[in-house]
């Protein structure tokens, strides 16, 4: 949404007296100005990067009894090669 009103010519400052921060310490507010600059050039850096969208694929679904598409079967098959991870443990004392 704020890429959006940015877009359209609304000011950057406008843009953050209308968005409400929805979790942390800050929630309620407005973000700051600065914040808000910030978080539109991480976005733009982002699709100039890679031209990757910036929103996830959504998920398919599967049944057990549906067949697993060929990336589905590839990442499968890196999932089991890959080593297990290792477990840290606290030291006795």
């Amino acid at each position: 949404m704020p890429q959006a009103l940015k877009d359209e010519g609304v000011p950057v400052p406008e843009i953050a007296k209308k968005l409400t921060i929805k979790t942390g310490k800050n929630t309620g507010k407005s973000p700051s100005v600065a914040s808000l600059y910030r978080a539109l050039a991480e976005a733009e850096q982002a699709t100039a990067d890679d031209d990757a969208p910036l929103w996830a694929k959504p998920a398919r679904i599967r049944r057990p009894e549906d067949p697993l598409t060929p990336e589905e079967i590839d990442l499968r098959e890196r999932l089991q090669a890959q080593p297990p991870p290792k477990r840290h443990r606290r030291p006795r004392g």
